[in-house]
């Protein structure tokens, strides 16, 4: 198998934990639009959850290492209705009482996808997520990944996936 062919199945597990994080715990179903290759290392929304991950692919008798990164990105307005329904509370300005709801998501996001992961062959040593605020920050990915960007749509609002993924030779 290809190393894009890995990453494309790489992906599908984030997508799917996604969906049912945000049913569950966000009361809204997401639809994800066509993946692109980022180009710039400038997020798309205000408000990021960014987590490391790394571990080994195995199949059949070879394993390589790999590293990943899950970054979820949201405009301030859809990352405070996203706060309000999960906190079932009213947001209106980022502050310290919903700093880290992305995270929190980031981190259920991972922990679903994670077992799926396992079934396919990938060990996933996760790193704690952290949260970057402020228009057009700059998000810091693996060197040698390739970063793929899903659009997704909500009735919350517009919010962005990006997923690297990189093999050792």
């Amino acid at each position: 198998m290809s190393k894009e062919n890995n990453f494309i199945e790489f992906s599908k597990p984030f997508i799917e934990a996604a969906k049912n994080v945000f049913e569950t715990m966000v009361f809204t179903k997401l639809d994800p639009q066509k993946p692109t290759i980022k180009k710039d290392n400038v997020s798309k929304g205000d408000v990021s959850a960014v987590l490391g991950l790394s571990g080994e692919m195995t199949k059949g008798d070879v394993s390589k290492p790999y590293k990943a990164m899950l970054v979820i990105s949201w405009p301030y307005e859809t990352y405070f209705k996203v706060a309000s329904a999960m906190l079932m509370d009213t947001f209106t300005e980022f502050n310290e009482e919903i700093s880290d709801v992305g995270g929190e998501i980031c981190n259920m996001i991972m922990g679903n996808a994670k077992r799926d992961l396992g079934g396919m062959g990938y060990t996933s040593n996760m790193a704690i997520p952290s949260m970057i605020e402020g228009s057009g920050h700059n998000i810091k990915y693996p060197n040698g990944t390739t970063v793929i960007l899903i659009p997704i749509k909500s009735a919350h609002g517009e919010m962005f996936i990006e997923i690297c993924y990189s093999e050792a030779d």
